[in-house]
Parts: structure tokens; C-alpha cells; sequence
């Protein structure tokens, strides 16, 4: 990236952020605190109201705004890419809400730039997503971590019955194709996640909360080292025909893939997993294409299984 570009773009990152640190830019786009400082005086020698110290962070003095910015083809591109994986995995009130918002991008773009998009709106697909179950609680969750607003839910459990909660939103993410809520219980006194599809009913309260709480990627970081402590994984090992290499690398690293060495007849595998179970299942279905070299005990789960199977269909 040249200067101007860049000095552009730390100008336009400036009004993202109440404060940015000279480390953030720095990072942002790879280049040394020095020049970081030379592109700040830049901006400041062009007139911007750049207020703050290299110690401290930097800002935009309140009430100066750029002009509207003009997207390139690639950026306006990505936003409609955006706009149809948005459509699969959230709520009808967020997919409104990023439609307007595109409508408002669209209306601003070159006619060549929305010639282009006009040609891939109906070109661009997420089929493999199964939509998600439409309860209009995403843009509630959104402003109440952003606002620090309690909030009362009718929550579902596994089992079937439902508990009353009050909570402290902490933030969201989606995973497996199911959107989560991790959040403070003031019931539990703790922090819970929460599986939203099973929130039967969402109250935003007149009330805020003041206390701080772990960062969501923190809480996240957590309870993925937490749950590794509890397993027990071992090492697997594989071999595969050739003739069915490409359904098994399709999925491999859903199953803790290592390694790979290829031979002349068979390509061999390796994975680090805990459950021989969940592998057996996976694995069934090579049937002969696929041998498993260690550990005996897989070994022995697939026959098991494979007995229960020929004894169902007698």
C-alpha cells in the first residue's frame, strides 16, 4: 500500500474508534511506530483535528466527519457476498436492517459498480446453510452488549424443562450452524452459554448493569482449554484407497487431522481424537476402502458397531 492510500485509510480507521492506539495502526498495516507517527502529522499538517499522544491514543475531534467515501468494486463485492451469508444465519429484523443499509451502499456506487452487483445478485448462494430458526432477538442481544442492558429470558433446557433468567450479556457467536448467547446469570451467579433457539421469550429491562465482565474471546479461550483438559485424545492412524482420498480429506479436519503421507496404493492419515466412537461412525463409511493401523481399540469399536448393524437388519 502506497502512502497516500494508506494515510487515507488510517484517517478513515480514526472515525471507527473513540480512540486508536499507535500500536493498532501499526499492526493494521504492518508497518513500523515511526511511521506511524509520520502519517499522524501528515494528517494533522492537512488541517484533521487529530487530537492525542503517541502514548496515549489518537482521535477525531467531535463534529468532523468525512464526506461520504466512495466503495471500489471489490469492497462494494464483499458487502454483497456479506449480505447473502447474512441472510442464512441471522434474524428477519437483522437481515432488514443489512438490506437498508446495502440499499443505502448501492445508491452511492459508480453504474459500473452496480452493474456488476446487479449481475451477481442472483449469482452468489450459501444453499448449504439451513436457515435459522427466525426469532427476533439478535438486534435486542446486539444493543444490549453494546448498552450494558439487563435482560430477562424464558430459557429451555436440554431436558425440556425452562428456568427464568436475568442477565448480563457478554456477546454472541455462531458455531455448528446455531447462534449462541454467553452472558452473566444472576441467578448462578456465573457465566453461562446460551443456545439461542431455545430463549422462548427475550425481555430487554429498563436497567443497565456497571460491572465488568470477561471478554467474550477470553470466555471462548476458556472453555475450549477446559474442555481439552477433560479429554483423552489419542492418536489415530488411517490408510486410505486412493479411489476414495477426496471424500475423506473433505472432512478431515472435523476428526483432528495431523498428517498425511502419501504411498504408492494408500494415502495414510493421521488424527488426534477423543472420542473412538464418533471415529468408528465416520469411518464406516469406507467400509473396505479405509483400514485403520492404530489404536486396537477403534479397531475393535468398528467391529462392534458393524456387528450391531448386521444383527438390526437380520
Amino acid at each position: 500500500m502506497n502512502k497516500f492510500d494508506r494515510v487515507i485509510s488510517t484517517l478513515i480507521l480514526l472515525q471507527t474508534k473513540k480512540i486508536l492506539k499507535a500500536s493498532n495502526i501499526s499492526e493494521r498495516f504492518g508497518i513500523s511506530l515511526r511511521t506511524v507517527y509520520r502519517d499522524i502529522s501528515t494528517l494533522k499538517n492537512a488541517g484533521i483535528p487529530i487530537i492525542g499522544d503517541p502514548g496515549i491514543g489518537y482521535s477525531i475531534m467531535d463534529g468532523y466527519r468525512l464526506p461520504p467515501i466512495m466503495f471500489n468494486e471489490g469492497e462494494a463485492l464483499a458487502l454483497l457476498t456479506a449480505e447473502k451469508f447474512i441472510g442464512k444465519i441471522t434474524d428477519k429484523a437483522t437481515q432488514a436492517a443489512y438490506s437498508e443499509a446495502m440499499t443505502k451502499i448501492k445508491a452511492i456506487l459508480r453504474s459500473t459498480d452496480k452493474q456488476s452487483l446487479a449481475v451477481l445478485e442472483d449469482s452468489i448462494s450459501f444453499s448449504n446453510y439451513t436457515l435459522w430458526e427466525n426469532k427476533s432477538y439478535l438486534q435486542d442481544l446486539f444493543k444490549s452488549i453494546a448498552s450494558k442492558i439487563i435482560l430477562r429470558i424464558d430459557y429451555q433446557k436440554a431436558d425440556g424443562s425452562t428456568s427464568n433468567r436475568l442477565i448480563e450479556s457478554i456477546g454472541c457467536y455462531h458455531q455448528y450452524n446455531n447462534w449462541y448467547l454467553v452472558a452473566y446469570c444472576q441467578k448462578r451467579k456465573a457465566y453461562r452459554t446460551f443456545k439461542m433457539n431455545r430463549i422462548l421469550n427475550l425481555q430487554v429491562l429498563d436497567q443497565h448493569f456497571e460491572n465488568e465482565h470477561i471478554s467474550l474471546q477470553n470466555y471462548i479461550d476458556q472453555q475450549t482449554q477446559a474442555w481439552r483438559e477433560q479429554q483423552e485424545f489419542q492418536t489415530v492412524e488411517v490408510a486410505f484407497n486412493r479411489s476414495l482420498l477426496q471424500h475423506a480429506e473433505s472432512r478431515k479436519y472435523y476428526f483432528g487431522f495431523l498428517e498425511q503421507i502419501e504411498e504408492e496404493d494408500v494415502v495414510r492419515m493421521k488424527f488426534l481424537n477423543s472420542s473412538m466412537g464418533i471415529m468408528a461412525r465416520w469411518l464406516l463409511q469406507f467400509g473396505n476402502q479405509a483400514t485403520v493401523l492404530a489404536p486396537a481399540e477403534l479397531q475393535s469399536k468398528i467391529k462392534q458397531i458393524a456387528t450391531e448393524l448386521y444383527e438390526h437388519y437380520q
